[in-house]
């Protein structure tokens, strides 16, 4: 038997073994061509290499061997799905590899600054003179006592220091940074990344503190009202659920979830007895969260704010939903602004708009109806293009038929014309919205990989000292990179010589801005702390960064 586990399980599964079960590949000369499993598209591109016994799709720019492939398509972490894949090539596993106990260390030390900083916190809140304030705001939303330590909830003091001071006594600086909870500045210090805010802990679905979002207490011009923690070895964002953890036996048990916007939301409703309701987790609802509730129920009853961004969030949520297969309802808070504040005008009311959700199609009927004159023929044209890919999605064939009736009826329209309509529908689109995607890399992320590849495919590094870059020591990443790279400029027909300067050029500017906006950042809170001596120097810099975008 091999000394690795995962060469032997991957002698034992060809990639095309894995990867077939999940996508439709065809031939394509050495490789194999076939339509992303992780973002909508209609023209494949995503590549399967069976002689590198590599995956990468052009696309979204994800790609890997069969352990990244079942990671993403399972939801699951590294060592689940080498279980998954030895189980399956029957390969016994025994004691862990070093990468998965160095992977594991970093981890367990992440998830230990996270507890101790959820702690600080919550003794911030209760037992000093700068959380008595916070607990007043808290105790003024409508929370008790209970509700307040039962969801962890503590203070950020508005100094700067307070919390890498109490952390630094225990932990390293960089894996405190590396968990997000404090920044560093350019004259080598550090300092906390919350401040003056109410802090929310965020819960993975094991209990463990993984992040945080901090909600400020005296708002400020230019100070954003919520800050999330950044994306960690142990936190992404697209793949947590508020309130799951707290929540996932009582959606178990009533197979339904109540999906809202807000953290204060959620715990407004698990205050009052509707412990199935979860939340996203500081960004717009994602396939994968939506993954993660599907393990508790295949229901949902949509609660979003009835501003327009709480209606655009809706359809956006609606669409990923029903592409992975939920039956979904809409409750209909009327001028309610959200949850919160209906609950706070009466858990009866609450409950009446809860029970009382409305299937979806039902739902857009009665609000597209209230947006358009159903008498003149302009209108009767987009209350048909509002609904008709709605009553498109509806699989039963009555229920179809009856909203197509419903549809004729209220529109003075003859249902054949209607039919017509659905029928030609190639596929089901709902307005504002966008396709599908999960997990795809960032531009920046895709030109650095580009420009890694481009660079080990041609042998010139010429690029890589100036973008701050250095090439991979792992001879299976650099296989990736290269071929990525030579795949790309094969399938666009570029030449790599003359495309590698222009990425670069591309990348460096993208760097430059992304560092111009945290210079931003540092700027204000260097104005907060009155550190004169630290905001000319950041000034200088951002003007220097400035000429060169320019540039």
């Amino acid at each position: 038997m091999q000394d690795s586990p995962i060469q032997e399980i991957k002698d034992k599964l060809p990639i095309l073994t894995v990867v077939q079960d999940f996508v439709q590949l065809k031939k394509a000369g050495s490789n194999y061509k076939g339509v992303c499993p992780f973002h909508s598209e209609k023209t494949p591109s995503f590549m399967v290499s069976p002689s590198k016994q590599i995956w990468h799709c052009f696309g979204c720019g994800l790609g890997g061997d069969i352990f990244e492939f079942i990671k993403r398509t399972e939801n699951v972490e590294f060592n689940d799905a080498l279980k998954i894949l030895a189980d399956r090539a029957g390969v016994e596993l025994r004691k862990p590899t070093p990468e998965q106990i160095q992977y594991q260390a970093t981890k367990d030390v992440l998830y230990e600054i996270n507890a101790a900083a959820s702690k600080y916190f919550v003794k911030v809140l209760w037992e000093s003179n700068a959380g008595a304030e916070a607990l007043t705001y808290l105790r003024g939303r409508g929370l008790s006592d209970p509700t307040i330590k039962n969801w962890k909830l503590g203070f950020a003091p508005a100094e700067f220091h307070y919390l890498e001071t109490f952390l630094s006594k225990i932990f390293e600086p960089r894996d405190i940074e590396t968990a997000g909870l404090i920044v560093k500045s350019d004259r080598g210090g550090y300092f906390d990344r919350f401040h003056d805010r109410v802090m929310f802990p965020i819960l993975n679905l094991h209990g463990q503190v993984v992040g945080f979002t901090g909600r400020i207490l005296h708002e400020r011009h230019n100070t954003g009202k919520y800050v999330n923690s950044p994306e960690t070895p142990i936190y992404n964002k697209s793949q947590v659920v508020y309130g799951l953890q707290q929540g996932k036996n009582q959606i178990r048990k009533l197979d339904q979830a109540i999906v809202v916007e807000g953290n204060m939301d959620v715990i407004a409703c698990h205050q009052v007895g509707f412990t199935q309701t979860v939340a996203t987790s500081g960004t717009a609802l994602t396939s994968d969260q939506l993954t993660i509730i599907q393990r508790f129920t295949n229901n949902l009853v949509f609660a979003f704010d009835t501003d327009e961004a709480g209606s655009s969030a809706t359809r956006r949520a609606l669409e990923l939903a029903l592409n992975q297969g939920f039956n979904v309802k809409i409750a209909n808070l009327g001028t309610t602004k959200d949850p919160d504040e209906l609950i706070k005008r009466g858990i009866g009311l609450w409950e009446k708009v809860i029970n009382g959700a409305s299937n979806y199609v039902d739902f857009f009927f009665d609000r597209i109806f209230q947006q358009y004159d159903a008498q003149k023929v302009d209108d009767k044209r987009e209350i048909v293009k509002e609904l008709a890919p709605l009553i498109y999605r509806v699989s039963d064939p009555i229920t179809k038929a009856h909203y197509v009736r419903k549809l004729s009826q209220d529109i003075n329209v003859a249902e054949n014309s209607i039919w017509d309509i659905i029928q030609g529908l190639d596929k089901p689109i709902i307005r504002n919205t966008k396709p599908v995607t999960r997990n795809n890399k960032t531009r920046k992320e895709v030109l650095t990989d580009q420009v890694l590849g481009l660079s080990l495919l041609l042998k010139d590094n010429q690029y890589l000292e100036g973008l701050d870059l250095t090439l991979p020591q792992e001879s299976d990443k650099k296989e990736l990179l290269v071929f990525a790279a030579e795949m790309a400029m094969k399938e666009q027909g570029l030449d790599g010589k003359q495309e590698l300067p222009k990425l670069a050029v591309e990348l460096k500017r993208l760097v430059t801005k992304e560092r111009m906006m945290e210079l931003g950042q540092e700027i204000k809170a260097a104005e907060d702390a009155n550190d004169k001596e630290l905001l000319d120097k950041l000034s200088k810099e951002y003007a220097a960064l400035s000429q060169i975008v320019k540039n």
